[in-house]
């Protein structure tokens, strides 16, 4: 009898419109975990219910997140009118997977943020094809046979359908879900991670202009109208506004947009509302070292803090003033053949943009040479040029750290964020790895 009710159970999901799926376990570790190699531990995971912070401070070092899902049951299109999801229907034990999946991988507990949780969530599969493709490819085949063997092979064009799109089935899955961080015990990695969290909270809080924003008011949107607020959350400025600079307040000033979508004027107003510079430009930028970036007519000048214009339109792009220069770019037309295709015309397009830098009187200082660049930070900078690396000039445009890196962002403190492949790491302004990637 047993089983026959093997058999009819799943015989009675399929009829009624749904199926069986089976369990899907997943291992996520942190970014540079495959490269070390952790040993899979004998005995499955523990459960804890302590904090990340309590058990870094015991010497356990985050490595990944695990996850299972039992997918129950399915309905698909019309079938799910009827669809119910119950914790009564037989499943995996989604618990013991994840428990043993970080073991596997290496982790003594898990912090569980799910455990064999009941989830309805919508789903979708491969339908019939919609839409296709011909594509010639060469066959080869023997044209000319001697002696028991291929004496000659010849080739010929044959056309092939290839499926491009295919239509969507869309239904309902019932599913009981697990799924936590996972953490070892081992207080030499754990150390590794909490010197590399501290440079990493170090470094991004020490950007000027975020300290900036966090001591300032705070724009809010009030229908299709910006305003802003205090810390307390006290209305200040009420709305009135159709735009803002999201970036926040740079020198005591913010810019601010009136009119229309496509009609936008873009001014700057102080702490109290009131207009500064009155709403004139395309674009406004944030001030700093005194002047701010503008556009008129889809060009880039420079303006001060009374308005006044310091440098007339001519750059592709700028940048902001950042320890007496800022970058710029322009245009270098590249040779392209009448026949070129659409995807080429756009390569070279951007490909043809170069940047270098200005001073505050407008004067060239490092000639535009640079497919990439930024804004200089304790005396250098990171730039990039075509088909190359990112490295780091000094104000004459010499490499003080040559182009090694597929990352490269300023220096603060001391230290600039990297990165190698895709996995960053920090360095000081030697060159020398601060924290490896």
């Amino acid at each position: 009898m047993k089983k026959y009710f093997l058999l009819i159970v799943p015989l009675l999901f399929l009829l009624s419109g749904c199926a069986i799926f089976s369990s899907n376990i997943t291992f996520t570790p942190v970014d540079g975990l495959k490269e070390m190699k952790l040993s899979s531990r004998t005995i499955p995971a523990k459960i804890s219910k302590e904090s990340d912070k309590t058990l870094e401070t015991k010497g356990y070092a985050y490595i990944g997140f695990a996850r299972s899902e039992d997918v129950v049951k399915t309905c698909w299109e019309d079938d799910c009118r009827n669809f119910t999801c119950s914790d009564k229907l037989p499943h995996r034990d989604t618990t013991k997977e994840v428990l043993d999946e970080a073991a596997a991988h290496g982790g003594d507990v898990v912090i569980l943020q799910k455990d064999a949780t009941l989830s309805t969530d919508s789903t979708t599969k491969q339908g019939k094809c919609i839409g296709w493709r011909d594509r010639d490819i060469q066959v080869s085949y023997c044209c000319e046979h001697r002696s028991g063997y291929c004496q000659r092979t010849c080739f010929r064009t044959q056309t092939v359908r290839d499926c491009t799109n295919h239509e969507n089935i869309y239904g309902k899955k019932c599913s009981f879900i697990t799924s936590g961080t996972v953490w070892r015990l081992d207080p030499e990695l754990a150390g590794k991670q909490a010197k590399y969290m501290a440079i990493k909270n170090t470094y991004e809080k020490n950007y000027e202009y975020k300290k900036e924003k966090s001591n300032l008011l705070a724009w809010f949107k009030d229908g299709d109208k910006y305003g802003f607020k205090d810390k307390s959350g006290s209305v200040v400025i009420k709305p009135q506004f159709t735009n803002v600079h999201t970036d926040g307040w740079s020198e005591g000033l913010i810019a601010a947009a009136l009119g229309e979508k496509d009609k936008q004027k873009y001014g700057y107003i102080d702490k109290t509302g009131r207009w500064v510079i009155s709403p004139s430009y395309e674009w406004a930028g944030r001030f700093s070292e005194g002047l701010a970036v503008v556009t008129v007519d889809k060009k880039y000048m420079y303006i001060d803090k009374t308005g006044k214009i310091i440098m007339r339109p001519q750059f592709t792009t700028a940048g902001e003033f950042h320890e007496g220069l800022a970058q710029i770019s322009v245009v270098i037309p590249s040779a392209l053949s009448k026949d070129a295709s659409l995807a080429e015309v756009v390569q070279a397009a951007m490909d043809s943009v170069r940047c270098g830098y200005i001073d505050k009187t407008g004067s060239i200082i490092i000639e535009p040479q640079y497919r990439w660049c930024v804004h200089f930070s304790e005396g250098l900078a990171s730039v990039k040029k075509l088909n190359e690396k990112y490295g780091y000039i000094d104000r004459t445009g010499r490499f003080i750290i040559k182009p090694q890196f597929d990352g490269a962002s300023g220096f603060v403190g001391g230290i600039a964020k990297v990165k190698v492949g895709n996995k960053e790491g920090y360095i000081n302004k030697a060159g020398e790895v601060f924290m490896k990637p």
